[in-house]
């Protein structure tokens, strides 16, 4: 590992253990609403569920469940593979392929996605009794990208869902998930800041491949997943680019980063423009893609080659990832190894970025001798607690030492925003 990674790491232990002891606090009276909420809607779905399968079951039993849906109801299974118990899986990616087939099948989805809502309300409860406040485990080499993970509870999976037309939307769960975050609030005469990087990974991507394009729209304001639809889509001009045509561009940007395969993409803007898309359409649309971004698949296959002679991928900052995948006979573990190649250096180095930027605004912090705090870290998101009369200086702290913190060929730029809880500073 390289040495200022590590001295990185080390710094970085002063500050997870002021944001552990730190905590979050938590409008416990809120909670119970969300949590009210979501047991009435457990009610209901799970009468709806059993008024359409004209008796009782288990929801929570896999083999029940295959046997009503692939047995009783007769339906038709979109995936071979099967459960432990021999049964035909009844996991969320073949529910969700399922969807159209039957009328019960987006019930039983919102039923485990409600028992999921109802899991997070148990664990916000366990606020400390000296405290009162939310105090979780933020661990620093949890990943094996550097990333953080967390625990006790896990925050990062926390619902951030953001409604389009509040007075308008009428998806009850949708709604009742969107209430999460209202309930991480500030003490009283504190307001919470999020700082939120944007496309950081991305914005990697372009560091390594020094694409033309991607620098070209990075350096100039320009939306980078409206130029990427404007170029595969052949548009003769940008302001011709649809929103479909951006959403399907932004999944190609995306995707490609973590590696996605045809098959994926496929599945992806079938999902998007409501119409088949077979894999010979999406590997057109890829191989469009690196028709005009040549940059990037000429990174994409040095990610790969590198770690292949090496045994290893190397982020921008020098963390390194053993990939021993590569070397496998096996071809799905050595297709593995690819997409781990290509997407470890581009995550890792994301991670070396905020992990930067909170060793650094953690020591502006306590150079200016303020009484701001870092309370959370979630993905490429920093969440602050301050006072009130330090929010001024707060935002331009955090908006300097977080687009300072290293100098790439493109601007690193965040998005702040503040309130009583952290939906509105989000």
């Amino acid at each position: 590992m390289d040495i200022a990674i590590n001295t990185l790491e080390h710094q970085l232990i002063n500050v997870l253990v002021k944001i552990e002891i730190n905590g979050v606090k938590i409008d416990i009276e809120k909670l119970n609403d969300v949590e009210h909420r979501l047991l009435n809607r457990l009610q209901t779905t799970t009468e709806k569920i059993m008024e359409i399968a004209g008796k009782e079951i288990n929801l929570n039993s896999n083999e029940q469940l295959s046997t009503l849906l692939f047995e009783t109801l007769e339906l038709q299974p979109k995936v071979t593979s099967k459960g432990k118990s021999g049964m035909i899986t009844v996991n969320k990616l073949h529910l969700t392929k399922l969807k159209e087939d039957h009328e019960i099948i987006p019930f039983i989805l919102n039923y485990r996605k409600i028992n999921t809502l109802l899991s997070f309300c148990n664990q916000l409860k366990e606020v400390h009794p000296k405290t009162g406040r939310l105090h979780c485990n933020l661990n620093q080499i949890g990943t094996a990208t550097g990333r953080f993970s967390c625990s006790n509870p896990n925050l990062q999976n926390i619902p951030n869902v953001k409604l389009k037309d509040k007075d308008n939307e009428t998806d009850e769960l949708k709604i009742i998930a969107s209430k999460f975050r209202e309930v991480f609030i500030a003490k009283k005469g504190y307001v919470l800041i999020g700082a939120d990087y944007s496309q950081i990974e991305l914005r990697v991507m372009t560091e390594m491949s020094q694409d033309s394009f991607l620098l070209d729209a990075y350096n100039n304001g320009i939306d980078i997943h409206k130029l990427t639809a404007f170029k595969v889509f052949n548009c003769s001009k940008i302001s011709e680019v649809t929103e479909e045509q951006r959403k399907i561009a932004k999944t190609i940007n995306f995707g490609l980063i973590y590696g996605m395969s045809a098959v994926g993409l496929a599945e992806s803007l079938t999902a998007i423009t409501k119409k088949h898309h077979s894999k010979e359409d999406a590997e057109k649309m890829m191989s469009d893609y690196f028709t005009q971004f040549k940059g990037v698949k000429s990174c994409l296959e040095g990610l790969v080659d590198y770690a292949d002679h090496h045994g290893y991928s190397r982020t921008l900052f020098g963390r390194i990832r053993p990939i021993p995948e590569l070397a496998s006979n096996d071809l799905k573990i050595r297709e593995k190894g690819k997409r781990l190649a290509m997407n470890s250096p581009v995550q890792g180095s994301a991670a070396d970025i905020i992990k930067m930027a909170m060793v650094n605004c953690d020591k502006a912090i306590t150079e200016k001798g303020l009484q701001s705090k870092i309370i959370l870290q979630i993905h490429d998101e920093l969440l602050f607690e301050v006072p009130e009369n330090e929010v001024e200086i707060m935002e331009k702290l955090i908006k300097y030492e977080m687009e300072n913190v290293v100098k790439l060929s493109i601007p690193l730029t965040i998005e702040l925003g503040k309130g009583a809880n952290w939906a509105e500073a989000h």
